[in-house]
């Protein structure tokens, strides 16, 4: 055992420092689960390190005094540096076993990334490299298993669609595919594909590969299942040919094509390592740590500016919450809040989250389906703006809707504390428990620990269940009374409604009532353009507001904090930064752009 690893436990033990504590050799060596020879080499070797102050009591058995000096969190930081020297990932690995608080990590981060001597040392680089901190691994970063925002942000980097949505035209545009064309009735649809197009493993696409790519959506565990389940059959019609017939009309077939299911990967066969995509970037390595990326050279579009990404995990430190900030000399890139008078100088981008928020009221079965006047009654009872003032983070606006647009601001004056008493008073609620279900991470915590305090104060009684993501998408959730979780937006509008009320992943579809199932169904299968898609779709929303079964609660603002040097900042749908468009100028900063 390692000399830090006996003085961490003597630490846990004898918890308070500076302070002499009466001990003997024989205490000592059963506290350090060893022997008694042992226990004096440990204390020997203590003091020449000048962790602690030893006084021996003289004779056997008799009582020695210990005093600890040294800060533990001081010293597992300073080993910290020390393997990270080796390798980043040894250190971080090193820290993150460790239970420290999340001023020794922010520590850490900040001598890992920013401190001058590592950051003159990254000047003198050719690569163009981001390095930035984040709260949680993303080990799945497959659009077949996830659907989440973290993740279908990274994805956008390393997967291709056939199409992609410009939101400026509110039109798609080629990706893979060059060309496409359609059956007058939107049940078939022919894709041309561009030729010369290489995956990360350096293998040409072909339509067999955009063939297994959208039927492995088949499987019911899918995130994208919901797309294919009008889908009959895949078919190469040649090399760079597919074909997509439908059971039914599918004139949105294009939203979903350039959607994260959309992604296509290689057929199958034997694809160890990393995920294999044909974006501009790929993945070099992905861990509990890290997750490298690197400009893929061989990208069928415009090579990135940037040559690496590297994401660095360190649990819980940016879930939404505020928390005390540490000097640092030299940033390199923040995703979340960050600010110091080392960043004083430092651009800031902002914008307000498209997604939002939501807490969905079951509309399918048990109390909440049953009792109108309930559900009304936790609508008034839970204020959004009380929620930002009290949590704060980066909660940043009340949400209402799915899009801003189509908010009304008089909304918020309806709710009121004391009206919803009475409601609840006038209501069939007996006392009976309701259960609430989320995730793990993003913020959902705290807001369910929120909205059980707020529902408590009323006389609700609320029982919290928070699960690992995959767990809870696995689970029969018919049974949950509220589920809660991050509805995310996406540039395409009418895919973001699609996404929510059929989603395969979506928590709010499935409280959906089976008459707003029905209406939706119905929509869908007519031709419709994309504007009346969204206009039909945003009036089943507003119905299922004003029953009670959907409850917005707010927007997040996002954060991109970075060093005047680096250009070309874009936020997203997701509200993060578009890695392919930024650079770093060399000119900004130097003594030459100085004169």
């Amino acid at each position: 055992m390692r000399l830090l690893e006996h003085y961490q436990r003597l630490s846990g033990i004898l918890s308070e420092h500076e302070k002499a504590h009466s001990i003997t050799i024989s205490e000592l060596a059963k506290n350090l689960s060893c022997t008694e020879r042992n226990a004096k080499l440990i204390v020997h070797r203590l003091q020449q390190a000048g962790w602690i102050i030893w006084k021996p009591g003289r004779g056997r058995g008799n009582t020695s005094s210990i005093q600890l000096i040294a800060d533990p969190e001081d010293l597992i930081l300073a080993e910290a540096k020390a393997r990270s020297s080796v390798s980043a990932e040894e250190g971080i690995r090193y820290l993150q076993a460790l239970s420290v608080s999340r001023y020794t990590q922010q520590r850490f981060i900040d001598w890992l990334f920013f401190t001058s001597d590592r950051g003159k040392a990254r000047q003198s680089e050719t690569i163009d490299r981001i390095q930035f901190p984040s709260y949680r691994p993303l080990p799945k970063l497959d659009p077949l298993l996830v659907h989440r925002r973290s993740e279908n942000h990274i994805m956008r980097h390393i997967y291709s669609r056939l199409v992609r949505y410009d939101k400026k035209t509110e039109k798609h545009v080629p990706e893979l595919a060059h060309s496409w064309s359609h059956h007058a009735n939107y049940t078939v649809w022919i894709f041309q594909l561009r030729k010369g197009v290489l995956f990360h493993d350096e293998n040409e696409m072909t339509a067999e590969d955009v063939c297994y790519s959208f039927l492995r959506h088949k499987a019911a565990y899918s995130a994208y299942h919901w797309m294919v389940d009008n889908l009959e059959e895949t078919v190469a019609l040649h090399l760079y040919t597919v074909q997509f017939t439908f059971q039914k009309p599918m004139p949105h077939f294009l939203h979903l094509a350039a959607s994260m299911g959309g992604s296509i990967v290689p057929a199958p066969g034997p694809h160890p390592g990393p995920p294999i995509g044909t974006g501009p970037f790929q993945v070099m390595e992905n861990t509990e740590t890290q997750l490298h990326l690197r400009a893929f050279e061989r990208y069928f579009g415009t090579r990135p500016f940037l040559d690496e990404i590297i994401m660095y995990f360190f649990p819980d430190l940016y879930d939404n919450q505020a928390g005390d900030v540490i000097e640092s000399e030299r940033i390199n890139f923040y995703q979340y809040p960050y600010s110091s008078s080392s960043t004083a100088n430092f651009r800031q981008t902002t914008s307000v989250d498209q997604g939002s928020k939501l807490l969905s009221l079951n509309g399918r079965r048990g109390k909440l389906a049953a009792d109108s006047l309930l559900r009304k009654a936790i609508f008034q009872l839970l204020q959004p703006e009380k929620l930002i003032k009290q949590l704060q983070g980066n909660r940043h606006l009340p949400a209402y809707r799915l899009s801003r647009d189509t908010e009304n601001a008089t909304e918020s004056s309806k709710r009121n504390f004391s009206l919803g008493k009475a409601l609840l008073d006038a209501s069939t609620y007996q006392g009976e428990k309701l259960h609430l279900y989320s995730y793990t991470g993003a913020g959902n915590e705290l807001d369910g620990r929120w909205i059980q305090q707020q529902l408590t104060k009323a006389g609700v009684e609320v029982a919290l269940h928070f699960l690992p993501y995959e767990k809870l998408i696995g689970q029969n959730l018919d049974e949950a009374d509220l589920l809660l979780g991050e509805q995310l937006a996406d540039e395409s509008r009418l895919l973001a409604y699609l996404t929510c009320f059929i989603g395969t992943h979506s928590l709010p579809a499935r409280h959906l009532p089976e008459y707003s199932r029905r209406r939706i169904r119905q929509i869908m299968a007519e031709s419709l353009s994309e504007r009346e898609y969204v206009h039909r779709l945003q009036q089943e929303e507003a119905a299922l507001c004003k029953h009670h079964h959907f409850l917005f609660l707010y927007r997040l603002k996002q954060f991109a904090i970075y060093p005047e040097n680096i250009e070309n900042i874009h936020l997203n749908a997701l509200g993060w930064v578009d890695y392919t468009q930024l650079w770093f100028n060399p000119l900004i900063g130097t003594k030459g752009a100085q004169e």
